[in-house]
């Protein structure tokens, strides 16, 4: 047996062209290895070989060699790899097409995993990372579904990791619906998560996109999933090296230029990070171009005096609109909007709904170039607000939502809301009441002092209304206002208020939660922290110019009785229990902060200026004395740290009942799908039981008329019998009286001649005429004659009561024929 080659001791150059896929195998692992060990970027390992043969490479025909191939072209791309190299392998050479074809299609894991983090890797050092995303759409449609999935599944990773900020959604978007309509599972799989990654950062404008092209059954899958990611805010997991550049270069900068402290920097950067992550959806989104595509005669028939034209085309002007959710700026629109505020009077409910509806899509593609067309429409939504049905309310709420998002609570939108208060139609009151106190829950700038005089103004008046439900919507109103502005704000408008309806405001106001408050520092109610800092300042500057204050204060405006000081156990006693207040201003104490030498000559001091002027020593000890226990009581330490636990401990247990509430939440959603599982079930029941049945009932008159079938056959045969018992009872009458009668002659009776040989006058048929003679004439049996005669003679002895059962036989037989025949004429429908 030959000994197996020692390939690791040929040339790389050999063994990248070898043939055997051991030797290839021993040249990529050279290749990584090289990689590795390189100093930079600009090591001649990376100059000396060229990029195409990676291309080579990644379609190596040995799936164990590809693999290691795979790994020699990402070490490649993290230690060579720079923008321009990567930007000549994707434009020049075309490396993503083996990689879409061999790598992301293969059937190891390894190979594929290593396939789409070498996508992953360009992407972060290309500079427009579209072109990868568009050499691999142009896979999307190959006959292979495992080609097709494993790009889709390249598609999630990208998506997942750099977000639609760094590589736009815009070129896979339209092969969304062709890729949910795919015949393979796996592919339609890979699509759902490729459109939530999407969805966590484009939101609602995906669904207006994709729900079109997808049938009902993946609408609602598509729903659910969205709805588990919807509160989920999108992050970037992986940064490009441009970004890497870009955080190193201000960090440097920072770094150089630092002079504050920690805690304001580490603000900063929080600051920072949240600003990067805010983002607008629609950017990810191309405007579209709306009005060529509304009905030619739209203007005509939405001017149309009958409700039905109007709502033809305002449903045909909706289909459009909800097709577009970013709209190009730069055309009028101010047309269409004054068409749907005219709608907003119609007398059809529906036109209505149907008109805030469509305004609600232009708003929401306009963004802020809609503020311009919002005074158009805005009051006559307010007016039409007075609507009771639930459909119409929830597009007319919706509406107002979208342009307060828009344009904020200032300016017309309080305006508006406030005048619609004011109306004299109760629905009017608690729309506008409502849509205000979501309005004061959801803003993130505090209302001005002029706008909350404003809103109270006309909702203290709305809690004294005779209707309950206008005087809940100003509690709440109130009680989300008071949560902003804090209770004392808003104490001067409730002072007529009654005590129950107070406290119901107070009580929404614990509950209720807002997105900013009120930052005029009055509103708040005082902490504890500010006065220590600022009495340890005080008691600074008291520490600094006592001596000014001993000099000054020679002449006392009263003198005291010269009574020996209290001892130091006998001022504490006298002091406990006293508030922050009663402290401040009692006599000194101790000075516990001071060493016992200063103390000691303190004492001294004082009891020389008590010989002189005794008066003059209580002004001068008392003030920074009193200044000291202020600041280093422990009592007041202590209590702080007590409130700063509760307060910990209060924000746990909000977090707790927040989790608690969700899992209710959870649990709910869970038993109501399991109650509408058990009615569609219930609901199946029921139909297959009314099948059941009325198949039963179809049998059941099928058998019936079968039974009546039988019973009719049943009385046949049973006519019939007794018409064959009759023919017996005469054939046997007349072999009896006639033995002479040649048995040939005798027929098969049926019914007619049974009745006829009944009859007398048929006996001529039993004269046998014989042969003729030589004369001519006709010669007759003379026995014939004679038993004819004889026969006649024996009829004529019982021949009436023969002749009367003959005539009843005849007639019953009549009616039986003639009820055969009708039965014949009407068959029975057996089926």
């Amino acid at each position: 047996m030959a000994e197996e080659v020692d390939y690791t001791k040929l040339p790389l150059e050999e063994k990248l062209d070898h043939k055997v896929w051991k030797a290839r195998l021993s040249a990529y692992e050279d290749l990584s290895n090289q990689f590795e060990s390189s100093r930079n970027d600009q090591d001649p390992v990376f100059t000396s070989q060229s990029p195409e043969l990676f291309k080579r490479i990644l379609t190596d025909s040995n799936v164990v060699a590809q693999e290691a191939g795979y790994r020699a072209f990402m070490d490649y791309l993290k230690y060579g790899g720079n923008a321009s190299v990567v930007g000549r392998l994707v434009k020049s050479i075309g490396i993503i097409q083996p990689i879409c074809e061999k790598g992301l299609s293969s059937s190891r894991k390894g190979t594929k995993d290593s396939a789409i983090e070498s996508i992953l890797i360009m992407v972060e050092y290309i500079d427009t990372p579209d072109i990868i995303i568009e050499e691999i759409i142009l896979h999307l449609g190959n006959r292979l579904p495992k080609l097709v999935a494993g790009c889709v599944m390249a598609l999630v990773a990208i998506y997942d990791n750099f977000g639609c900020k760094v590589v736009s959604p815009k070129p896979v978007l339209p092969s969304l619906g062709k890729l949910f309509a795919h015949a393979d599972r796996n592919v339609r799989s890979e699509t759902t998560k490729l459109a939530v990654e999407l969805y966590k950062w484009m939101g609602s404008s995906l669904t207006s996109i994709l729900f079109p092209d997808l049938k009902p059954v993946q609408q609602k899958d598509l729903t659910l999933a969205f709805d588990d990611v919807k509160d989920e805010k999108p992050q970037q997991k992986r940064l490009t090296k441009a970004q890497k550049y870009e955080i190193a270069k201000e960090e440097e900068a920072s770094a150089a230029s630092m002079s504050q402290a920690h805690g304001k920097e580490d603000i900063e950067m929080s600051d920072a990070a949240l600003s990067d992550n805010n983002f607008d959806p629609l950017e990810f989104v191309e405007p579209v171009e709306v009005l060529s595509k509304l009905p030619n005669d739209f203007e005509s028939r939405v001017a149309s005096a009958k409700w039905k034209d109007r709502v033809e085309v305002i449903e045909e002007v909706q289909s459009v609109l909800e097709k577009a959710p970013k709209l190009i700026e730069s055309d009028d629109y101010a047309p269409l909007v004054r068409v749907f505020a005219k709608n907003m009077r119609d007398a059809n409910i529906q036109v209505v709904q149907l008109a805030a509806t469509c305004a609600n899509h232009v708003a929401k593609g306009l963004q802020k170039n809609w503020l311009k067309y919002q005074s158009i429409i805005l009051g006559s939504v307010i007016e039409r607000t007075k609507e009771k049905k639930p459909a119409v309310a929830n597009a007319l709420d919706s509406f107002l939502d979208t342009m307060f998002a828009i344009s904020g609570l200032s300016g017309p939108i309080l305006e508006e809301a406030v005048a619609g208060m004011k109306l004299k139609v109760p629905q009017n009151k608690i729309a506008c009441a409502s849509f205000l106190q979501r309005c004061l829950a959801n803003t993130t700038k505090a209302p001005k002092s002029t706008e909350i005089d404003l809103i109270m103004n006309t909702g203290v008046k709305l809690l004294s209304d005779s209707q309950e439900p206008i005087r809940q919507a100003a509690t709440e109103l109130i009680g989300t206002l008071m949560k902003i502005t804090g209770e004392r704000e808003l104490n001067k408008f409730l002072e007529n208020t009654d005590d129950n309806r107070r406290a119901k405001i107070l009580k929404f106001y614990e509950s209720v939660e807002v997105k900013c408050y009120f930052s005029q520092a009055a509103s708040a109610p005082p902490s504890r922290d500010p006065p220590a800092k600022k009495a340890f300042s005080s008691r600074t500057t008291s520490l600094q110019g006592g001596g000014f204050a001993s000099s000054s204060s020679t002449i006392p405006s009263k003198r005291e009785a010269s009574s020996p000081a209290k001892r130091v156990d006998d001022v504490k006693a006298t002091n406990l229990g006293k508030g922050l207040t009663s402290r401040s201003l009692s006599k000194p104490t101790s000075t516990s902060l001071r060493s016992s030498k200063v103390a000691t000559s303190a004492s001294l001091a004082s009891n020389h200026i008590n010989l002189s002027h005794p008066s003059a020593t209580i002004v001068q000890s008392t003030p920074p004395s009193s200044h000291i226990e202020y600041v280093t009581d422990p009592k007041l330490e202590q209590e702080l740290q007590q409130l700063r636990q509760e307060l910990k401990r209060y924000q746990s247990q909000q977090q707790q009942d927040r989790n608690l509430i969700e899992q209710l939440n959870t649990e709910n959603l869970t038993l109501k799908e399991e109650i509408n599982s058990l009615n569609s079930r219930l609901e199946q029941e029921k139909r297959s039981s009314s099948i059941t049945i009325s198949h039963k009932d179809t049998q059941v008159n099928n058998l019936k008329i079968e039974l009546d079938k039988v019973n009719h056959k049943i009385k046949d045969l049973e006519a019939e019998r007794e018409i064959n018992k009759l023919q017996q009872s005469n054939k046997s009458y007349f072999a009896h009286d006639q033995p002479t009668i040649n048995d040939t002659n005798y027929r098969e009776p049926d019914i007619r001649r049974g009745v006829h040989r009944l009859s007398i006058t048929e006996q001529d048929q039993f004269v046998q005429p014989t042969q003729a003679d030589g004369s001519g004439t006709i010669g007759y049996n003379r026995s014939s004659f004679h038993s004819i005669s004889s026969n006649k003679e024996k009829l004529n002895v019982d021949a009436g009561d023969d002749w009367k059962r003959a005539a009843e036989v005849t007639q019953q037989l009549k009616k039986r024929i003639e009820r055969m025949k009708a039965r014949a004429r009407t068959p029975l429908n057996v089926e």
